[in-house]
């Protein structure tokens, strides 16, 4: 029991890790002009689509660290629904964020933390992203397959 909970804990946070660390190094390698449509902060959907990739990535990985570590797939599965529960809350309170009456007039460069706080994604984005990392998880998990037993001869 005690290695299934440490196993979630510590996939979900190396995943985790493993996405802030490949976005945040693909937005300086991007710059703020492909991250965002130009003069607004309306998210570009090459950012879209890299977003979703890294996260898959991320889930993905935390899915094969926690079955490699618990040997369980129900910890797997429990790691699925944490990741869908915590990325839904995200989901909702970015979507209380965006205001879509706001004028999203960007004008020059803007820092990482600006940029994340003041981008405007589309209305279905927020969505996609929890079913993106539950199913990340168990894909992931399913990477990691079992040793087969030796056969019989």
């Amino acid at each position: 029991m005690l290695k299934s909970v440490l196993a979630i804990i510590i996939s979900y946070v190396i995943g985790n890790l493993i996405f802030f660390g490949i976005i945040t190094g693909c937005f300086f390698l991007l710059g703020v002009e492909r991250v965002f449509e130009p003069d607004s902060y309306e998210v570009s959907s090459a950012w879209l689509a890299l977003t979703l990739i890294t996260s898959l990535l991320g889930a993905m990985v935390a899915g094969y660290i926690c079955l490699s570590i618990s040997h369980s797939w129900r910890a797997c599965q429990l790691l699925a629904l944490i990741a869908l529960m915590l990325t839904s809350i995200s989901c909702i309170v970015q979507l209380k964020r965006i205001n879509p009456d706001a004028p999203n007039i960007r004008a020059g460069d803007v820092d990482y933390f600006n940029a994340m706080k003041l981008g405007v994604p589309p209305r279905w984005f927020p969505f996609v992203n929890p079913i993106v990392s539950c199913m990340g998880v168990l894909v992931g998990a399913r990477l990691k397959r079992p040793a087969s037993p030796q056969k019989r001869e």
